[in-house]
């Protein structure tokens, strides 16, 4: 009988964390907020239809936990660089949020098909690459640390699906690039946690909706020793595929790997007419996508949140909005206004709500 019983209770020492993170941990709904104060400083406001407030103070009342910011290097003209990131970070901090941190390593925009070196690391060889990197990103996290908001995760890269810091960290068919990759990434992930160990690693890939090479990608850091604790995912229903896809991956990633999965960007269009002269990045949906109206997005905003929460295990962490305060105003042009969790008029959107499980 004793021995049942220390069979028995190791079992459950086993089990438990999932069984924590599944009946316990409240599943996060988070927003990328990093073009806010553009947006306010050229007159932006919001409301939702019975008080007027800040963004941060009206997506925590539909539910928000988490604002998402980007960091830029050296930005031309200031966006998203350390000083104003810092300072949205105490703002959401003083609502009661936590920050996921996102490190472009880039001076401007880092996604699949861009991944430009910061101009002060140009024609850097991988070895000084790798400890310019291990420094900014402890440099930076420990900025956030001495003003009081650790970041609870820190990307290290933004949709690195073919690497980042091209050429060196370019990621293709080479073995040598893969090792250089993940050279890259523990630089990043050793900075982070010299300076703020209790910060989650997230390793971002993009294509949310294709699970196979979803698994490819993380095996391979897995095998070169990359330490992280959380994949992130991109999902967009015009780029990357059914909620089935990205249902499928989700699962596929949690059982293979035994980590957390978030979607760390999503969105939907809740209209297709434009309120600015800025061409919207996102117009034709794909067959049998949730259609561009306020009562699509609040469906497409249902499921997605259902997929995340269905994660077994527990693991499925939570999602971030991809930028629903970027309104189109007279001082600030966006090619975004129809995938916000507000109006053209600034009033919040269903979608909001049914994000934060209101």
């Amino acid at each position: 009988m004793k021995l049942v019983m220390t069979l028995l209770l190791a079992a459950l020492a086993v089990l438990a964390p999932d069984a924590r993170a599944g009946s316990r941990r409240p599943l996060i709904f988070g927003a990328d907020l990093s073009s806010l104060p553009r947006v306010e400083a050229a007159g932006g406001t919001f409301h939702d239809g019975d008080s007027t407030a800040d963004a941060i103070t009206l997506l925590k009342r539909a539910g928000c936990t988490s604002v998402r910011l980007r960091l830029w290097h050296t930005p031309e003209g200031g966006d998203c660089a350390l000083a104003p990131t810092l300072a949205m970070a105490r703002r959401a901090h003083g609502a009661g949020m936590t920050v996921l941190l996102d490190l472009h390593y880039s001076d401007t925009w880092a996604d699949p098909a861009h991944q430009t070196t910061p101009a002060a690391w140009q024609g850097l060889a991988l070895a000084p690459l790798c400890d310019s990197v291990r420094a900014y990103t402890r440099d930076v996290l420990a900025a956030f640390v001495a003003q009081g908001t650790p970041p609870a995760w820190v990307q290290i890269g933004n949709e690195i699906d073919g690497g980042l810091l091209w050429d060196v960290g370019r990621r293709h068919g080479a073995i040598e690039s893969r090792t250089n990759l993940a050279l890259l990434l523990r630089a990043g992930a050793t900075g982070a946690r010299e300076a703020s160990p209790r910060t989650q690693i997230v390793v971002h890939f993009a294509n949310g909706g294709t699970r196979d090479a979803a698994e490819e990608f993380f095996t391979q850091l897995d095998e070169r020793q990359v330490p992280f604790d959380v994949m992130g995912l991109s999902y967009y229903a015009w780029w990357h595929g059914t909620p089935a896809q990205l249902a499928a991956t989700l699962n596929g990633l949690a059982a293979r790997f035994g980590r957390d999965v978030a979607v760390v960007e999503t969105a939907h269009p809740w209209t297709t007419s434009w309120f600015d002269d800025t061409h919207n990045a996102v117009g034709k949906l794909p067959a049998g996508a949730r259609p561009a109206t306020p009562e699509g997005q609040a469906e497409f905003a249902r499921e997605v949140r259902a997929i995340v929460a269905r994660v077994p295990g527990g693991r499925g962490l939570g999602l971030w909005w991809w930028e629903p305060a970027w309104l189109a105003t007279p001082g600030a042009q966006s090619p975004w206004e129809n995938c916000a969790l507000f109006d053209e008029k600034g009033r919040m959107l269903p979608a909001a709500r049914v994000l934060g499980g209101r």
